[in-house]
């Protein structure tokens, strides 16, 4: 995975956002213990979250793999002179702090996880409209789809 996320942190990262839209304590909690080498929970959808929505403002701004060192300059151009993508730069910046300090509290996870979810959602066509479960479904899928 991109980011420096690995495919089993952003599986983590997921399955505690569904966790969370869902309000299940008890999936919360089990994704909580973690091991000696693992990071907190809140600091897994964190980065996790700046990495969606890294990956969506790219979609949005029309990014692909085969443009041109010219077209690359003109969207970085695009995106930098853009308020929506400075603002999620900027929350993507604050989540990421908020959960490197969370630590393993579940009740700041689920804010967490809640701005992950508002800020996937914000960038689909409708997003009240926008149904959480397979909008994870689908970031689940390209998680695994991203394997070596």
């Amino acid at each position: 995975m991109t980011d420096g996320l690995m495919v089993d942190e952003a599986l983590r990262a997921l399955a505690a956002l569904e966790a969370a839209w869902k309000d299940d304590d008890e999936a919360l909690a089990a994704l909580a213990v973690r091991g000696p080498a693992e990071q907190p929970l809140a600091a897994v959808v964190a980065r996790y979250g700046e990495h969606a929505v890294d990956t969506l403002m790219a979609l949005a701004f029309g990014l692909r793999s085969s443009m041109t060192d010219a077209e690359l300059a003109e969207l970085t151009d695009a995106v930098s002179s853009n308020i929506g993508a400075r603002m999620s730069a900027l929350l993507t910046r604050t989540l990421r702090a908020w959960g490197a300090t969370a630590g393993d509290d579940l009740d700041v996870v689920k804010v967490i996880a809640h701005a992950v979810i508002d800020a996937m959602r914000a960038v689909t066509e409708e997003p009240a409209k926008t149904d959480v479960l397979p909008l994870l479904a689908t970031f689940r899928t390209y998680a695994l789809s991203d394997t070596p």
